[in-house]
Order: structure tokens, then C-alpha cells, then sequence
């Protein structure tokens, strides 16, 4: 049987804020390719401040994390543009540009790597007929539900078909049929061969979606198991 590949690493991972929080404390784990893991702990636990290292929005304090073959203590804003561009994320809050349409939201990861419109369009086609959406391609965002919002911003995550797929509470604001609709979602981005990392409180998802729980509290890892 082949290895499969470290996505992440992290031995004795630290990060304390300018204010001298302690935001994590400790944290020793590894997440292969191919995983559905669940970042769940209480609010405060740490979840977004762990996904935020995943993508170089911070940088470790002490200790060891490696991304995807980057050492994050030591990674250039060249290693950390690469990076993000191997990386899909979504929020809670969507992030969509109100201002632009839904092609041009969905575009932008590919649009920032020099892809030009005509090119654009049929990949923003498929990515939309992914999720449900795809007659959507010139709507703006605010015509559209949270349900929809939120399904557009994972088709933006997806759009340049990176490894690895962090969505930070994406389903936090959905009632709970709309909430499974967006974790089917990212379920089938890991059938594709993603890694799908998500911070969650939604405990009741992962009766229909089992997955590996990794869970935090104050900072620190206080469980790692398999919901199946």
C-alpha cells in the first residue's frame, strides 16, 4: 500500500498573540492527503486561529508546523503566495465582493493567476454546475440566499482544484437541511482527492457525514477519533 502524503504537520505547536494570549498550546498533529477531518472545540478553542496557520495568515510562535512541504516558521511571502494559491478557503461569512458577479467572485483565484475571461468562463461554468448553481453565472450575490452565498463560496474554494480545502464554520449560519446541502459539498470535494478541513460546532452533521474529529479546548488538543 502506498504512503499517503503529510498535508500537515505540527509538533509542539504554539502561537501566543501580541496581547500575550495564548491562542494554542502543544499541538502535536499530522493530517495525510485525502482526509475529512472536523475541527470542533468551544468558541475561543483555537479552531480559526489552527485554519489561519494552514494558510499563512499566521505564523507559528514555537514549535514545528509543515504545509503541504512548507515550514511555516520559515516560509517566504513567495512560499506563502504559492501556498495560498494550493489552498481553497471559505468563512462563515461567505467573503463574496457584493459589487461583482457571481463569474467574476468565483473567477478570482484563477483571474489573480493571469487566466483571461474567455479561458474563465467554462471553468466557472463547471465549478457552478458542481453546486447546484450554475444558472447563476452573471446574478450578483445579494439576489442569492446564505444557502446560495455559501455554495458559491465553496465554488470558489474548489475553483483551481487546490489539495487542500479549509472552510471555517461554513455552515454556522444555515438552518439544517441548507447546512447538509453545503456539506455534501465539501464531502464530494474529498471523494475528488481534497483534504477538507473544517471548523465546526455543528456536532449533530457529523451523524449523516462521519469523518476524523480532531477536538480543541483553551488551545489546546484534547481529542482525535473517528465519527462513524
Amino acid at each position: 500500500m502506498t504512503e499517503r502524503k503529510i498535508m500537515m504537520d505540527m509538533k509542539q505547536l504554539m502561537l501566543r498573540y501580541p496581547t500575550g494570549k495564548i491562542a494554542l498550546s502543544g499541538i502535536n498533529l499530522t493530517v495525510e492527503q485525502g482526509q475529512f477531518v472536523y475541527l470542533t472545540g468551544e468558541s475561543g478553542a483555537g479552531k480559526s486561529s489552527l485554519l489561519r496557520m494552514f494558510y499563512g495568515g499566521l505564523r507559528p510562535t514555537s514549535g514545528a508546523l509543515q504545509v503541504q512541504g512548507w515550514d511555516m516558521r520559515k516560509a517566504s511571502e513567495d512560499d506563502i503566495r504559492s501556498l495560498r494559491r494550493r489552498t481553497g478557503v471559505c468563512f462563515q461569512d461567505q467573503r463574496l465582493l457584493f459589487s461583482r458577479t457571481v463569474f467574476e467572485n468565483v473567477a478570482l483565484p484563477l483571474h489573480i493567476q493571469g487566466w483571461k475571461k474567455q479561458r474563465l468562463i467554462g471553468r466557472v461554468q463547471k465549478v457552478l454546475d458542481y453546486v447546484h448553481l450554475g444558472d447563476r453565472l452573471w446574478s450578483y450575490p445579494e439576489a442569492l440566499s446564505g444557502g446560495e452565498q455559501q455554495r458559491i463560496a465553496i465554488a470558489r474554494a474548489m475553483m483551481a482544484t487546490p489539495p487542500v480545502v479549509l472552510a471555517d464554520e461554513p455552515t454556522g449560519n444555515l438552518d439544517e437541511a441548507t447546512a447538509r446541502h453545503v456539506l455534501d459539498l465539501l464531502m464530494g470535494l474529498n471523494q475528488l482527492g481534497m483534504t477538507v478541513i473544517m471548523a465546526t460546532h455543528d456536532l449533530h452533521l457529523l451523524n449523516s457525514h462521519p469523518g476524523r474529529v480532531v477536538q480543541l479546548h483553551a488551545g489546546a488538543l484534547v481529542g482525535d477519533s473517528y465519527a462513524v
